[in-house]
């Protein structure tokens, strides 16, 4: 089956305005924002459209599951059809958990008045601005509060799986619902539509032991999910416990997928202030060159209202007083202990 790499680029799609994306110019791609700005800043700006998207997490961590939530809540305030799948819990629990955007006000310079400069006193004729940042986009990646959460009667275009009417968990069940949905909700690129919209899949707990793979194995789903991803305007997340997959199912599930980002406990306890560290395995690097992020150590900040990336920044190793004052006896004793002056 061939694959219609060009179909999401920017030159075939300058006409076409869909809510929430931005263009890349380095990729050459459409964007969408996972809810966490700080991780778009990761990876170079968001995730592509058509692409599927892997979080790996170990030890029972929480941070796969507030990235699935902001991908979410992004996609409820965009406007975006969704697709929340889960075989360990109700779906529903997923949509009625979901932080809040903060509405940000425009900022706007100030017009304060000055007070006399007493020394930088030639500068007491310029106008004085707000030093905060100012938007560029209000509809591409907003700022949540994960202690509010948005209200059930906000909630629109989300469908679940499985639902009522699903006769099993098992990974063709769920790809035939997902190619339904894609074929008649106007996704596909090769069904022309009037007006397009985006889609938003999110499959949950991927890999458990719950899945029905009697028909279909998990890297077989993944394989007919990236081609049915990559020829529609949907984008995949995906989530799973790294610490209950074999290393050979692991390495080939990456494969299949376009991006691939590792969570892991934070083990140092000097680093307090970080709950988790993140390893970006993978990056979609189709129709462009490969990107190489600034840095590869990147460290998950959890807070009562937002989960940021920060660059993982060690502190100092310092020893004790007398280890200390050892070495600085050491270094500065060069003759023998009878002499006097030590030179």
């Amino acid at each position: 089956m061939s694959l219609n790499f060009q179909s999401h680029t920017i030159s075939q799609r300058k006409s076409l305005k869909l809510k929430g994306t931005k263009t890349s110019v380095t990729k050459n791609q459409i964007l969408i924002s996972t809810g966490i700005v700080s991780l778009d800043a990761v990876l170079d700006g968001g995730i592509p459209i058509g692409t599927v998207a892997l979080v790996e997490e170990e030890n029972h961590g929480r941070n796969a599951e507030l990235i699935t939530k902001h991908f979410i809540a992004e996609g409820v305030v965009c406007d975006h059809s969704i697709l929340i799948a889960d075989v360990e819990k109700k779906p529903e629990t997923i949509a009625n958990d979901l932080p809040k955007p903060i509405q940000e006000e425009s900022f706007q310079p100030t017009d304060i008045i000055a007070e006399d400069f007493k020394i930088a006193w030639r500068y007491s004729q310029n106008p004085i601005y707000d030093s905060k940042p100012h938007h560029t986009s209000i509809s591409f990646g907003h700022t949540f509060d994960m202690s509010a959460k948005i209200p059930v009667d906000e909630l629109k275009n989300i469908r679940y799986w499985p639902d009522e009417k699903s006769q099993g968990t098992s990974y063709s069940e769920l790809l035939e619902q997902i190619n339904t949905i894609i074929t008649k909700g106007g996704f596909s690129t090769k069904i022309p539509v009037e007006q397009r919209h985006v889609l938003r899949i999110t499959i949950s707990n991927l890999y458990s032991p719950i899945w029905d793979s009697n028909d279909m194995n998990v890297v077989t789903f993944l394989y007919k999910l990236r081609i049915l991803v990559r020829s529609s305007y949907a984008t995949c997340l995906l989530t799973c416990r790294a610490h209950t997959i074999d290393n050979v199912v692991k390495c080939r599930m990456e494969h299949f997928v376009d991006t691939v980002l590792i969570l892991k406990p934070m083990e140092l306890s000097s680093c307090a202030d970080y709950n988790g560290k993140l390893i970006i395995g993978k990056l979609a690097s189709f129709n462009t060159f490969l990107y190489e992020p600034l840095s590869v150590d990147w460290a998950t900040k959890l807070t009562r209202k937002k989960l940021c990336i920060e660059k993982l920044h060690l502190p100092p190793c310092l020893n004790s007083g007398d280890d200390n004052e050892n070495v600085h006896t050491k270094q500065l004793s060069c003759a023998s202990t009878t002499s006097v002056l030590n030179f």
